[in-house]
């Protein structure tokens, strides 16, 4: 009896893509996150400016814009 194992790597792939897509979007929102933590460390009036330097794009659109530049 022989495995198939193409719906194995199918399964895998999809996985592995889906990972790598929730992964990508993760790290944008943390590093986000993490500007504006250090934003918010910062004297009053320069944390307050320092939030409204901070992308506040989302990962889409983030996604859109870097989509539209590669064209």
């Amino acid at each position: 009896m022989r495995i198939s194992y193409i719906p194995v790597f199918a399964l895998l792939a999809s996985i592995t893509l889906s990972i790598i897509g929730c992964t990508t979007e993760a790290w944008y929102e943390g590093m986000k996150r993490g500007a504006e933590n250090e934003c918010r460390q910062l004297p009053q009036g320069e944390s307050e400016n320092c939030l409204s330097r901070v992308n506040k794009k989302t990962y889409r659109e983030y996604e859109k814009e870097r989509a539209a530049e590669n064209q």
